[in-house]
């Protein structure tokens, strides 16, 4: 059966008719595998793909290179890795947390060079967050503490640093960079002092801006509702299956996931411009997702704080659905790969891919443990932890179907 594409009426209230209609024509297309694609009268393009079993690629089990664990010494040694980063030379760029330093490795992981560390002068970070790549081989790197954006050239060499002006507004913490140089901030929430009590429930909406240092410009990129957090008087515990929206840059635009249902929204300069995502329902919370929750405060919270946690479970604001996806992450081949959010932090990792016509091509499966920060195409590079927690710097080869 095809279906007819036709303007769809423009309204803010649209958008979920305009998704139920997308899901009705999908549901047309399911037994030939198509995927359906619509756009209303306002230019939102609407791309939704049939929920076919399909493997996009498989990961080599063997990691191409490994650095780090109990017995590294020197550069190797981590401690609270912040980001890892593939360059365009294949070099492996790490941001350790606990050292402040950026480090470099070259693509057989023998030791190039080392920049930053500790401290406030020029080229040296507090609290250390590796964004990303711009202008070819420039490299951008952000200090959350002292609200500056740091610049080293494609050789690992200083370049200079930009400070965020001065404002009454909250100040926005960098989490990508744009092409340009100008950076993907977070607005942080702010809580007056006195003004929630014990027992309230505070919502974290994730607000973006786009921060141009040179002109001091700050401009909306979009946002969507945040995890919920219920404030003990003391400290704030977290709603379970209540989670902060994954998002990042492709191009020009600012990809987004958030809530239950499996569809990525992307902003134009903060309109928003279309939605993809795969003809699959939302999933109920079951009883194994919360042994799992269960499972996980148990093993790695303090024991003083773990009926605190636990708790919540039973609080009339969790939700009955889980989040579709958990994390986005764009690859250098211009694939998107979605994060499926499972509460069950240590077992492998499945993700949604998207190729750059919008469309659904296939799962995979990365391993339990790893943190994925980096995709080129060839491989995924991030973080693996092993049962102690110890932090290793890995690469694995992905295999193309």
């Amino acid at each position: 059966m095809t279906p007819s594409i036709r303007p769809l009426p423009t309204t803010v209230q649209s958008v979920a008719w305009i998704v139920a209609s997308i899901l009705a024509l999908s549901a047309c297309e399911r037994d030939s595998a198509a995927t359906v694609t619509v756009t209303d009268s306002a230019g939102i393009r609407l791309t939704l793909s049939p929920d076919v079993p399909t493997t996009f690629a498989e990961i080599d089990p063997e990691p191409v290179l490994s650095l780090g664990g109990p017995n590294a010494e020197g550069p190797t040694q981590f401690y609270q890795i912040q980001h890892v980063l593939i360059d365009a030379q294949d070099r492996l760029w790490v941001a350790d947390g606990q050292s402040g330093e950026l480090r470099i490795f070259e693509p057989d992981g023998s030791h190039w060079k080392t920049r930053g560390g500790r401290g406030e002068g020029p080229g040296e970070f507090v609290r250390i967050r590796l964004l990303g790549s711009f202008r070819g081989d420039s490299v951008a790197v952000w200090d959350d503490a002292n609200g500056r954006l740091t610049l080293f050239d494609g050789e690992g060499e200083f370049v200079r640093t930009e400070r965020t002006a001065p404002s009454d507004d909250p100040r926005p913490s960098a989490f990508d960079v744009f092409a340009d140089g100008s950076f993907l901030g977070r607005v942080r929430r702010i809580l007056g002092e006195g003004s929630v009590e014990a027992g309230q429930i505070l919502g974290d909406p994730v607000r973006l801006v786009r921060v141009d240092l040179e002109n001091s410009t700050q401009r909306p990129q979009g946002g969507a509702l945040g995890p919920l957090w219920l404030w003990t008087g003391r400290s704030q515990i977290p709603i379970p299956f209540t989670i902060t929206a994954g998002f990042d840059i492709s191009g020009e635009s600012v990809h987004l996931v958030s809530g239950p249902d499996f569809r990525v929204r992307v902003f134009e300069d903060g309109r928003l411009s279309e939605i993809y995502g795969v003809a699959r329902d939302a999933r109920e919370v079951s009883e194994a997702d919360i042994m799992a929750y269960r499972e996980f405060i148990e093993e790695y919270y303090p024991e003083s704080q773990q009926d605190d946690y636990l708790s919540t479970l039973a609080h009339p604001s969790r939700p009955t659905v889980l989040p579709a996806y958990s994390r986005l992450l764009s690859a250098a081949d211009g694939h998107v790969w979605a994060q499926i959010y499972s509460p069950d932090f240590s077992a492998p990792v499945t993700w949604d891919v998207y190729n750059e016509a919008r469309e659904w091509v296939g799962q995979v499966q990365t391993p339990g443990g790893f943190m994925t920060m980096t995709i080129t195409g060839a491989v995924v590079a991030g973080v693996w932890r092993d049962e102690l927690g110890v932090e290793y710097v890995r690469v694995y080869r992905i295999l193309r179907r």
